[in-house]
Parts: C-alpha cells; sequence; structure tokens
C-alpha cells in the first residue's frame, strides 16, 4: 500500500492531506465522542464524559498541529527548528524545552507548566541540528508500519499513526482494537484525507486479523499499544515453553523491527516537606483523578502512592485521597477481565468488595468503608454505586516496601492501588529509598509522579531533589501533576526509559509523539506548580469539565486569539461552580 505514494510527496504536500485532516477530525469529534461514552457507559451529563473529548479529538489535534507546526518550518527553511536548550545542572547534558510550545496558548492552557526531555551526553549544542528529524534526510526511504491500536483510550492509535507518518515517514496500517474497533468508522472519517491519499489503511478484526498482517511481507516494521505479554507473545510466541525457547536462542518469530509502550506500575513519590492545606487538597485531588481517569484503565493510572512512614501529614494526606475517592461515582468496568484481574490483584471478590462498601459510611454524597486485615494492611474501598457493572475504588494502605505483593511486579490494570509506606531517617533518606524501590521492586519504566513541598526546591535540598530526579529511570518523570499529562501535552517524547530490548522491553521501545523530532532521548521531567488556577479539568472535583473540553477543541481546531479568550473565559466561569456533593 502507500509506502510507494508516501515516497513521491513532498512535505509540502504531506503538510497539505494533514491540515485537511483538521476539519474532518472537528466534524466527527461529537459522534465520537458520544459513541466513546457510551461504550464506557458514561452518562450524558456526567463530568466524565470529558474524558473522552480530551482523550479523543482534543488530543488528536494537539498532536497533529504540533506535527504541522514542525513541518512548516521544514518546509519553509529545509530543516525542523531548533528547540530552546538548557543545560543540565551537571554541565553533562542538555535539555530540550518542549513545553511550552509556539502557537497553541500553552500558557493560558497549561499554566506555569514546563517539559523539558534531557538528551544523552554525545548531543551537544554543536551537532543538535544532526540529531533533528533524521527521517526527513531521506523522505524516498519509506516503509510500512503496523500499528497495534490500543483498546483504552481513542487517541493513542491516532497519534500513534501521526508519530509513525510524520516522524518515521511511514505509511500505516492501523489495526483497531477489539476492545474499541466501534470507533473505527469515527476514525476513517476523521483521517479520511490520510486515507484518500492511500497514506492509511484501518482494519478490524481478531487476534487472527492481527496474525496476518503482522507476518504480511509488506509490513516493514511494527508499533503496539498493550501488555507485556502481548508484546512476547508477537515477538516469541504465545506458547510459554515456545517462548522461552526462542528467547534463550534469541529467535523471535517475528522477524520485524518492533517499538512499543507497555504500561506501567506508575508510582507516585509524596516528599515530606511543608505544604499549605489549600497545596496539600490540590496534590490529593491529582492523585484521585490519576486513580480513577478512565475508569483506571490507563497505563500510567497511579498505582503505588509512596509516603514516608514517619511524615506528620501523611495519615491527613491518605484521608485526603480516600475522602475524594469516596466522592467520586463508580464507573462501568468496561474493559475485558477487570472483574477477574481485581480479584487477581486484591484477593477479594469484587461482589465482597462492593458488599463491604454498602455497610461503609456515606458522608456527603460519598461512600467509602475499610477495614484492617491481620497483616497489618488498610484494605480500602468507595465510590457511591450506580450500576451493577462497576467496581469500587480500591486502596491497599500501609504495605511495607519488603512486601511481595503482585501489585509490585506486575500491571493490574484495574482500580487497585497501594500506599506504601517507607521506613526512614529522615526526608533525604526517604527520598533515596523511594527511587530505590521505585527503580527496582515496581514494574516499568513509562512514567513516575512526585509531590514536591516548596522547601524542596531550593538550596541543598534542590541538589537532592535533582539526583533523585536523575537517577529515576522513567521516560517521564512529573512534578506536582499527575505523569499522565505528559501524553496529553503530545509535544514531550512518549515511551519507556531506553534500554528495552526485544528480550527485555520493560514498559517499551522507542518514543511516539516527540512533535520536535528529536533523537537521542533519555526522559523528560515536567515541571508543575502545586496548585493549578484555574482548576484543571483532569480533576473529579472540577463541576463543568465538558465545556472547557469543547473550547480547548476550538482552540486546537483553530488557535487564535478570539478561541483562547473563550477558552479562558469558560475555564475561569466553570472553575467558579461549587461542587454540589
Amino acid at each position: 500500500m502507500g509506502k510507494r505514494q508516501l515516497a513521491k510527496l513532498t512535505v509540502a504536500e504531506r503538510i497539505a492531506v494533514l491540515e485537511d485532516c483538521l476539519p474532518s477530525i472537528s466534524r466527527v469529534a461529537r459522534d465520537w465522542t458520544d459513541a466513546a461514552c457510551s461504550a464506557k457507559g458514561i452518562a450524558a451529563k456526567s463530568p466524565a464524559r470529558a474524558e473522552e473529548i480530551l482523550g479523543g479529538p482534543v488530543a488528536t489535534l494537539r498532536q497533529l498541529q504540533l506535527f504541522l507546526t514542525t513541518m512548516r518550518h521544514i518546509a519553509r527553511r529545509g530543516a525542523p527548528p531548533v528547540p530552546k536548550l538548557v543545560s543540565h545542572p551537571s554541565g553533562k547534558r542538555l535539555g530540550a524545552i518542549v513545553t511550552p510550545t509556539a502557537g497553541l496558548f500553552d500558557p493560558l492552557c497549561f499554566v506555569n507548566f514546563t517539559a523539558t526531555t534531557w538528551l544523552e551526553e554525545r548531543i551537544t549544542r554543536d551537532n543538535i541540528r544532526q540529531h533533528l528529524a533524521p527521517a526527513y534526510e531521506g523522505l524516498g526511504r519509506t516503509g510500512l508500519s503496523l500499528v497495534l491500536g490500543a483498546g483504552n483510550v481513542a487517541s493513542i492509535g491516532l497519534t500513534d499513526v501521526l508519530t509513525k507518518i510524520c516522524v518515521d515517514n511511514r505509511a500505516v496500517l492501523l489495526k483497531m482494537n477489539p476492545v474499541n474497533d466501534y470507533l473505527a468508522p469515527f476514525f476513517e472519517q476523521a483521517f479520511e484525507p490520510l486515507i484518500k491519499a492511500d497514506l492509511l489503511r484501518i482494519v478490524t478484526g481478531d487476534a487472527g486479523v492481527a496474525t496476518q498482517a503482522l507476518h504480511d511481507t509488506r509490513v516493514d516494521d511494527v508499533h503496539i499499544t498493550g501488555s507485556g505479554k502481548t508484546h512476547d507473545a508477537i515477538c516469541w510466541g504465545s506458547d510459554a515453553e515456545t517462548l522461552q525457547r526462542r528467547k534463550q536462542a534469541n529467535d523471535p518469530v517475528l522477524k520485524k523491527p518492533i517499538t512499543s509502550e507497555l504500561g506501567n506500575v506508575s508510582p507516585w513519590i509524596v516528599v515530606p516537606g511543608v505544604y499549605s492545606h489549600r497545596q496539600m487538597q490540590a496534590q490529593a485531588q491529582n492523585i484521585v483523578g490519576s486513580l480513577t481517569n478512565n475508569a483506571a484503565f490507563n497505563c500510567v493510572a497511579t498505582r503505588a502512592i509512596i509516603t514516608w512512614k514517619q511524615w506528620p501529614e501523611r495519615e491527613r494526606f491518605m484521608q485526603m485521597i480516600e475522602g475524594g475517592l469516596a466522592q467520586v461515582p463508580q464507573r462501568k468496568a468496561y474493559y475485558p477481565g477487570a472483574h477477574q484481574r481485581y480479584a487477581s490483584f486484591t484477593g477479594v471478590a469484587p461482589e465482597d468488595a462492593q458488599k463491604h462498601l454498602k455497610s461503609g459510611t456515606l458522608a456527603n454524597h460519598g461512600l467509602s468503608a475499610s477495614k484492617v486485615r491481620a497483616d497489618g494492611t488498610t484494605f480500602f474501598v468507595a465510590g457511591p454505586i450506580r450500576r451493577d457493572d462497576s467496581l469500587p475504588w480500591t486502596l491497599i494502605r500501609n504495605l511495607s516496601p519488603l512486601d511481595t505483593s503482585p501489585l509490585y511486579g506486575e500491571e493490574s490494570f484495574v482500580c487497585v492501588c497501594v500506599e506504601v509506606a517507607i521506613d526512614a531517617l529522615n526526608p533525604d533518606d526517604f527520598l533515596n529509598k523511594a527511587v530505590e524501590f521505585s527503580n527496582e521492586r515496581l514494574w516499568g519504566t513509562l512514567a513516575a509522579s512526585l509531590s514536591i513541598p516548596n522547601g524542596s526546591t531550593q538550596g541543598a535540598s534542590r541538589l537532592r531533589l535533582q539526583d533523585a530526579i536523575d537517577r529515576l529511570r522513567y521516560g517521564v518523570v512529573s512534578c506536582n501533576q499527575w505523569s499522565g499529562l505528559a501524553f496529553a501535552l503530545m509535544s514531550p517524547p512518549w515511551g519507556g526509559y531506553p534500554g528495552g530490548t526485544q528480550q527485555n522491553p520493560h514498559s517499551g521501545i522507542g518514543w511516539v509523539h516527540n512533535s520536535l523530532m528529536l533523537t537521542g532521548i533519555e526522559k523528560t521531567v515536567v515541571s508543575a506548580p502545586l496548585v493549578v488556577l484555574p482548576k484543571p479539568v483532569w480533576v473529579p472535583e472540577h463541576c463543568r469539565p465538558e465545556p472547557v473540553s469543547w473550547a480547548l477543541h476550538d482552540l486546537f481546531r483553530n488557535p487564535s486569539w478570539m478561541n483562547a479568550s473563550k477558552l479562558a473565559a469558560i475555564a475561569t466561569t466553570a472553575a467558579l461552580v461549587r461542587n454540589p456533593n
């Protein structure tokens, strides 16, 4: 299919095709959102509808606009723009500022957010140009990529497609995940210009269709978003004995290059210190949002909250998280196998967890229950029950880092999180142990989050904090905001920390998004305020996120001062509405 056609297109011609996708995405955006909400059991007036707007058409439009900005620069000047560069405090590495970006009103949309992508030491100010957009040095060298789409977030497959076309110089065959293949007609409408240009085809079907595509001689390489088990089955075979034998012989079934994004047991490290009540409440809301977004079916949903056992504010902070979870209505457990995984990772049958919750405390329209187990951990469940096919938000508290919990070594991909209380001599000792625990005991290398009190960003404390961030082996480290925001920003590279291989991919191989088309990437560090104003749409306490989300859609469809002003007015007004709970 279209790799020959792609090779014929100049950069300007590619831009024209991609620009035609902007109105086609916008035309289908509301029907696309309605279909996703229906499939996931999201009610017509639920604030959760905003998740499908933001994680669907809005993210796709933003990614497309960012790629167009870079490609227009290449078309005009023959080379991509050189990003603003900063030096690491050690003086040994460079960082590229990837957020805020130009032209999309980022200072308004993401107030006081910055994202810096740190590069390998071999990349310097003198040679940085040689490490940008290498595919554009030979546009005639194209190929065909098979993208195996994700079933949880609508924009993942589409932004993977855009990455392959815009960054990697590939035509794409997108195989939809059976979980959300109902979106295929909307995707075909959204990307109709790419399909007409023979740069994209979209197919649906079962595992047999995927297998046929994987081994089609016309496919040059593969990208998958999924689990490590699926990655291994593709590369080495689904039978356990065959898989092990082939790995030992380094004889993969798949004889093609593969890149991947495979999830994570995502930590949120709470750095102890002095937080104001407002700061602590905002951080608790952020964590609640990271636990409940998309019914917890996210590869970067927080799975482990890491606290200092001796921190005087620990209990107050955890109670804020528990109180927030109690207010968020349970969601349809739409992802296949969720109820079975819940039972496997908690040791509690879902019906028993719900029965326990019903005997709990009802306060301020919230519902929660907890019990102390024989091993000293606390089993906490929460969330008003409004449907029969839901699961309770679940927090297992006071685990030791020495425990052998299955929740450390495998992503549960269900609404279960642990609190790991680390015994340490002082805050510095805690931070060292928290980094070591995250790196060595938690599976994955995709993303980590930290809450950081203001006092830790000054003097000697700042140096210790910088050292901790440097040592975290994650593709994204996010300070004071959920690491999932790095995905939504679309400009930062998104992928596991370097070092993944076909034999042991960790959280994945390679990068997607990456709108500046960087190479030699190590990690991205996102920095944000402890309190974001106006209230961000991604926290559950926001009462009117849908109007704000559609205003973001309008801005990314047509970046202009008029749409930016409309967004500012809607966001400010919506943030003032009080939660009826």
